[in-house]
């Protein structure tokens, strides 16, 4: 077993399908050992911290946690039970400093007005570089979501001076419910 094999590719989720399709995409793709885990990544049982040099994830858009089983270094950090907002704070938590993160949100963490909205985009900016907002249109993930939604890219640590946003538009296909995407 290599580098490649054994310590790059890291998977956690609590949904045994997930898992088991996770695991089988790995081995399709040459790694004959996967390391995807039964966790839920953001309870108590996580005590994951300063692991990973790098983060690419698309957590779920919506979604709630049992308040008493969020991981105290996410409960102190922002007061929510929203899973998209609690999972930025975990993968901050989860990078090594110097770690680069890139990571699919709905518009809502970048615009929404409750204090844990505030408080989580405040963490990025203060404890991270953010370097890039792509935003997308509404329905680049139908049928599986239609919300809008951006891909947030930061590295933890440094300061955030100037962050790159892009609007990403429709490049000529559909972005209804029939897929394969078509021309339009």
């Amino acid at each position: 077993m290599g580098f490649l094999s054994d310590k790059t590719f890291f998977g956690y989720d609590f949904d045994s399908t997930m898992l088991r399709i996770a695991a089988m995409n790995m081995v399709l793709h040459g790694i004959d050992h996967p390391n995807v885990d039964y966790l839920d990544a953001l309870s108590k049982r996580c005590e994951l911290e300063n692991r990973f040099d790098i983060i690419l994830a698309n957590p779920p858009f919506k979604g709630s946690i049992d308040k008493s089983d969020i991981h105290e270094s996410l409960s102190r950090n922002v007061q929510t039970t929203k899973t998209e907002l609690l999972f930025l704070v975990l993968m901050i938590r989860l990078l090594v400093n110097g770690g680069r993160c890139s990571v699919i949100v709905p518009d809502g963490v970048l615009f929404g007005s409750s204090n844990a909205h505030v408080a989580v985009r405040k963490k990025i900016i203060e404890e991270s570089q953010l370097e890039g907002v792509i935003s997308m249109p509404s329905g680049v993930f139908k049928p599986y979501a239609g919300v809008s939604t951006a891909v947030l890219v930061f590295t933890k640590g440094g300061e955030t001076d100037k962050v790159w946003f892009y609007d990403m538009t429709a490049d000529g296909f559909s972005l209804d419910d029939k897929q394969p995407y078509q021309r339009k």
